[in-house]
């Protein structure tokens, strides 16, 4: 069951990078005096379940037939670490999976599945429930 989650994560995953990578056509530029504006939370979202990063939600999508996903640019340099860590104070238990490292890693609960990844400070959540 793991192998087709992990499937799915890394599906979704892929999805919303490409979303991310098309962009719009906004082309005003942030001063250093404003900062970009979080997206919302899906309405669905098990915000009390699945611990977020503290920092701006970059991209934010799915529900919980499909499950969602969801970039956040950390207020920290350690994103990801941080993520690890609040998972894992949550009850959530990593995957000892040959595809976990330093910047990727896959998290599994009772009710949730959750794969992290980061390119490098963004760090994207990819949350399914579990049947």
């Amino acid at each position: 069951m793991v192998p087709a989650i992990l499937v799915a994560a890394l599906t979704i995953g892929s999805l919303a990078a490409c979303a991310t990578a098309q962009g719009s056509n906004d082309t005003a530029t942030p001063t250093a005096t404003s900062s970009p504006k979080s997206e919302p939370l899906p309405a669905d979202f098990p915000k009390s379940d699945v611990p977020l990063i503290p920092g701006t939600v970059a991209v934010a999508g799915g529900d919980e037939v499909n499950g969602w996903s969801v970039t956040i640019d950390p207020t920290s340099k350690t994103g990801f670490a941080d993520a690890r860590a609040a998972l894992t104070a949550k009850g959530f238990t990593q995957s000892a999976s040959a595809s976990a490292s330093k910047n990727r890693a896959l998290f599994s609960s009772d009710e949730y599945t959750v794969y992290i990844s980061t390119p490098g400070i963004s760090v994207t959540y990819t949350i399914t429930a579990n049947e």
